[in-house]
């Protein structure tokens, strides 16, 4: 792989290495010693954990509290999914684990209001998650709703390994939520225990809470309110299944179910590592502060419960940018970001899971829907990383990222890529009824494609052909092209002599090259850089944009160009300069 294209590559990831990387990498290179990547050695960290243990619980946890966002594909899906699949290859029975908190209270943040029309959603503030309704009215209620979108398509980025759970579109990975866990009868004692040493309790959580430390009289369980239906109301007594509380919200007392309620969270983190027996979970780097959040509960589960503490890894955050603008962070209740759902439109799970394969995770990534043709180079130079038997510099590490992505051994010899760009272009130009057969025809009599297809490549290509051009409506509507079927005299008025030369200068040129997106790209290089041209090189793709497409601006040129038929191109600048 040369520089200029790993260059690309980490414009398209929009993150930067540190020096210490490349210079680490170079040292070892010259002594052939590969450099390990940084999942390889997270694993050994793992298994040193774990022991020889036969029967592993990987498990992660999000809210649904709104948008269900592809940078919680990071940690709690791709990493935990790496885990089981490497622990597994060992002959351990590994179970991949997802606890949904459905049991918060609803935060009402403005974004989630937003949702509702009007002011209709703050009637719903402090309720469970799982008891606020679906906004739209299409789904039982807001979870369901939020949960579709990355729940219903989650098959496709961990799917099961047994053939028929996989032909029936099921994933691997076990779903519960925390609506689900306070029914279960061994939550249910581990609540009773708590609250039967609240002093002991109160001692440990108040050491973590030195700015507002619970009261004496406080039990850690917040009740849920039968008078206002909200979570959070204080608990008086529990008893076995349920709790005596008073409503700060409403001022009503009563009782209600133990499993309607729910612990404080660090009591109830601790508690489901307990009851799911978790022994590995990734996490947001959030809580990773020293003395922070998953210091407390690590404490608690061995100093209350006397269960070690899964071995837990945490992970930086994915950002979401707009046309190289970064927005911040992925949010799922400020509604920032994009489902997993809407990245299978417009690209394939491996595509996305390289980034997070390759990036270490203490590292940010970045994702820009304005480039998405970029991200696609980078997983394509990935893949000939992975094929080559001739690698340099990083290319050790890229491969390996690779391999990693793969949700399927990858073939044995390396498939035909066709350019997302490329695609986005085709997707445009070519009639819908035979788009596939009319496309590597193109492609065949443009030399992009010189092989036949397998089976495997050709769904390829026609899935790429489908989601370039649903990104090209949707995120790059830039990149929108269609061919002027004939000069019309609109055009060739705009065309002064000084660019009817520089066309036909630039037909005469291209008439000896290769028709490839390379040699288009160096045969414009040596005519504007090297001053050529009877005209200024802005002036000169003004010109060019004009005659295909009647409209001054339009795509890189050299890709596009590369899908069209060379004869049709060159026909077309000499008609146009006569």
């Amino acid at each position: 792989m040369r520089s200029s294209a790993r260059g690309r590559w980490r414009d398209a990831l929009r993150v930067r290495l540190p020096a210490s990387f490349y210079l680490l990498h170079l040292i070892r290179g010259a002594r052939s010693v590969p450099l390990t990547h940084w999942y390889d050695e997270l694993l050994e960290d793992v298994k040193a954990y774990v022991g020889a243990k036969p029967d592993l619980v990987v498990n992660a946890g999000l809210s649904v509290s709104g948008l269900q966002h592809v940078g919680r594909l990071r940690g709690e899906i791709t990493l935990s999914q790496l885990l089981t699949r490497s622990l597994r290859a060992e002959g351990r029975n590994v179970l991949q684990s997802l606890v949904l908190y459905t049991q918060d209270e609803w935060k009402a943040k403005e974004a989630q209001i937003g949702q509702f029309p009007g002011d209709e959603g703050r009637q719903y503030i402090g309720r469970r998650l799982i008891d606020v309704p679906d906004p739209f009215g299409c789904h039982g209620g807001w979870v369901d709703h939020y949960w579709k979108d990355f729940g219903g398509v989650l098959d496709r980025f961990a799917p099961s390994p047994d053939p028929g759970k996989r032909a029936r579109g099921e994933s691997d990975v076990r779903i519960v939520t925390t609506t689900e866990a306070y029914r279960n009868p061994e939550m249910q004692a581990v609540v009773r225990d708590l609250a039967s040493r609240p002093e002991e309790v109160r001692a440990l959580v108040n050491k973590y809470r030195s700015r507002r430390p619970y009261p004496a009289s406080w039990l850690p369980f917040e009740a849920f309110c039968e008078g206002c239906r909200t979570i959070g109301a204080t608990t008086v007594r529990l008893e076995r299944t349920t709790v005596s509380y008073h409503c700060e919200k409403c001022g009503h007392e009563g009782q209600s179910s133990i499993e309607k309620g729910k612990l404080n969270w660090r009591l109830e983190w601790a508690a489901l590592w307990k009851v799911y027996r978790v022994d590995i979970e990734p996490f947001g780097k959030d809580h990773a502060t020293p003395g922070g959040s998953r210091d407390s509960c690590k404490e608690i589960i061995e100093t209350l419960l006397r269960t070690r503490a899964p071995f837990g890894i945490p992970y930086e955050w994915v950002g979401i940018a707009d046309r190289g603008k970064d927005l911040g962070d992925m949010g799922s209740s400020d509604f920032l970001g994009f489902s997993p759902a809407q990245w299978l439109e417009i690209g394939d799970p491996e595509v996305i899971r390289y980034p997070y394969a390759f990036n270490p995770i203490s590292r940010r990534v970045v994702f820009d829907l304005s480039r998405v043709d970029a991200l696609h180079d980078t997983y394509d130079m990935a893949e000939a990383a992975f094929y080559s038997e001739d690698r340099e510099g990083d290319d050790d590490a890229i491969a390996r990222s690779y391999e990693l992505a793969q949700l399927d051994p990858p073939p044995r010899e390396q498939p035909f890529a066709l350019s997302y760009r490329h695609a986005a272009f085709l997707a445009q130009i070519s009639p819908a009824s035979n788009r596939i057969e009319w496309s590597l025809r193109r492609l065949r009599d443009t030399g992009i494609l010189a092989q036949d297809l397998t089976t495997f490549e050709e769904a390829r290509v026609a899935r790429r052909l489908a989601q370039a051009g649903r990104w090209v409506e949707a995120h790059a509507p830039e990149n929108r092209v269609v061919l002027l079927e004939n000069l019309t005299p609109a055009v060739l008025e705009q065309l002064e002599p000084n660019d009817r030369d520089a066309l036909r200068a630039y037909a005469d040129k291209a008439a000896g090259i290769p028709w490839s997106e390379a040699a288009i790209k160096d045969s414009m290089v040596s005519l504007t850089k090297g001053g050529k041209l009877p005209v200024e090189t802005p002036r000169f793709f003004r010109d060019l944009y004009l005659v295909l497409l009647g409209q001054e601006r339009g795509p890189r040129a050299a890709p596009f160009l590369a899908v069209l038929a060379k004869d049709w191109v060159l026909n077309r600048l000499r008609e146009a300069a006569h």
